[in-house]
């Protein structure tokens, strides 16, 4: 890593008149990540059998934090100081967002969690020494957000550049009108294709299906979270998702129904 500034849960180690180092004199690659390889040696011969890959493991970064000399001539930090790095980065109650701000890959972004040391020297704090663990084994673009009026013969055709070849579980808001239907439906197929719906080329297992709107809904997929429906009744736990390539997200109603996407790609990169 090359960065010098870093963003997590929304605020950057600059707010704090700090930055980026290495108290070893050298910047730490990312480690984890790695692709392993589910094979057996077929009996008889010098070929393996493939049997599947996963991830797994996370990915790490061992990395230092300093006061930026050009801020501040006392390199030092305060009791107070130091009381509010702590507060900014010791999380208990779950991952948060990072962004590392690098030349070319400033549009990254990880989920971590932070283990946050102070670096003391003759017994006064000089810095932090971090340890940042993502949940996943890649990183993701900042937010997408797709906003369509939808019909039965215009779809919403999403073209999605993922590096890894897994579900994208999105965040979908189905806006309420009055002149909604009921029950509202909708699908994702592979192809703007009429005829695939509800058809082997969905890729949900089965249609979303809304009834009984009062007022705007919202499904978040990857929680398995949805908001606006006063009975579980009313939500047949069918949630979106998206695949890289081509999405079509159709209704098979004939009046305009106002959604909203938001989701971010993944990207195999490491910074």
């Amino acid at each position: 890593m090359y960065a010098t500034d870093f963003m997590f849960n929304g605020q950057r180690a600059s707010d704090f008149g700090c930055m980026v180092c290495s108290f070893d004199g050298g910047p730490q690659p990312v480690s984890g990540g790695e692709i392993e390889c589910n094979a057996l040696k077929t009996p008889g011969t010098d070929t393996f059998t493939f049997y599947g890959s996963q991830f797994n493991s996370p990915l790490t970064w061992t990395f230092s934090l300093c006061k930026n000399p050009y801020k501040d001539r006392d390199m030092h930090f305060s009791q107070y100081e130091e009381s509010m790095i702590m507060k900014w980065l010791a999380k208990t109650d779950g991952y948060r967002w990072i962004q590392f701000e690098q030349e070319g890959y400033e549009d990254i972004f990880y989920k971590v969690v932070i283990n946050a040391l102070p670096h003391q020297v003759a017994g006064r704090t000089i810095g932090f020494d971090l340890t940042a663990t993502s949940n996943c084994a890649y990183g993701f673009t900042d937010v997408i957000t797709k906003t369509a009026s939808i019909e039965f013969l215009r779809p919403l055709v999403l073209n999605i550049h993922s590096d890894i070849d897994t579900y994208i579980l999105p965040i979908m808001k189905v806006k309420y009108k009055t002149s909604n239907p009921n029950p509202l439906s909708f699908d994702n197929c592979r192809e703007n294709s009429f005829s695939s719906w509800g058809s082997s080329d969905s890729i949900l297992s089965k249609p979303i299906k809304i009834e009984n709107m009062s007022q705007d809904v919202t499904m978040d997929s990857d929680m398995g979270i949805v908001e606006g429906l006063t009975k579980p009744n009313d939500f047949n736990w069918s949630f979106m998702k998206l695949v890289n390539g081509t999405n079509v997200i159709m209704t098979d109603h004939g009046r305009d129904i106002e959604i909203e996407l938001q989701y971010r790609e993944p990207r195999y990169v490491r910074v």
